[in-house]
């Protein structure tokens, strides 16, 4: 798993900016790597803030070239429009990155590190707990732990060895089996929160895509949605008593 690093900041923060690119040069140091991929929604992005740090001269050829050196540091232009590969084993510095960045940010496996910039304080706060990540600077905050009930992650640790994640829940038996289970378990008085269970989720091998379904079908559970659901339901009475056997 990648380091994670985020500055407790939002909005056009240059200050904030500043001690992010210094931390993803500190970390080419200490990982002995040399390539950070700079993640910003578009190339117009790279105005404001990015320009008044690096220097017109700087951002105008990143825009051109999509690559910049500096302290013999090379460092890639990628925008939203076209995902950082799961696969990279890069340093990331993410400026500004919306919802659908974050979601790619979180299925970073393999990157060395990651280094946000926020620019919301909900998205900045929602990153910290999903991964409880170092905040860059000297700030002292309370966030809320995302706890889950014992039985609850129980049952979803046995779910997730029993659905395929990279098809995300698409398949009607993967939908089945985590709708039905939900259902049990909202009907025997386990707490669902979906944010919690989304982090759980995302801490646990699930892709963003896989982690946001099942965020949905609690939300939609918990709101009394009826699900339509095919084939047989496996959760017999037998794997439940498994489950809630402490």
């Amino acid at each position: 798993m990648p380091e994670r690093y985020i500055t407790y900041s939002e909005g056009p923060d240059e200050d904030a900016l500043k001690e992010a690119l210094n931390k993803a040069i500190e970390l080419c140091v200490s990982l002995k790597h040399n390539t950070v991929i700079i993640h910003v929604p578009t190339i117009g992005s790279l105005n404001g803030i990015i320009k008044d740090v690096l220097g017109e001269a700087l951002v105008k050829k990143l825009s051109k070239d999509k690559s910049i050196v500096i302290n013999s540091i090379k460092f890639l232009l990628n925008t939203k429009s076209i995902k950082i590969n799961n696969w990279t084993e890069d340093i990331i510095l993410s400026i500004h990155p919306t919802s659908e960045m974050f979601d790619n940010l979180n299925d970073l496996n393999k990157a060395k590190a990651i280094v946000v910039v926020p620019w919301t304080e909900e998205e900045r706060d929602a990153w910290i707990k999903t991964w409880n990540l170092e905040i860059i600077g000297e700030h002292e905050i309370e966030i809320e732990t995302a706890g889950i009930d014992t039985i609850l992650e129980k049952a979803l640790s046995i779910l997730t060895g029993m659905v395929n994640l990279s098809s995300s829940l698409t398949h009607p038996s993967d939908k089945d089996k985590t709708i039905q289970l939900l259902q049990v378990l909202k009907k025997k008085g386990i707490d669902l929160n979906p944010d919690n269970i989304k982090i759980w989720a995302l801490r646990n091998g699930w892709n963003s895509n896989a982690a946001s379904k099942l965020y949905k079908f609690t939300e939609g559970i918990l709101k009394g949605k009826k699900f339509k659901t095919t084939g047989q339901n496996i959760w017999t009475d037998k794997i439940i008593d498994k489950i809630f056997d402490n």
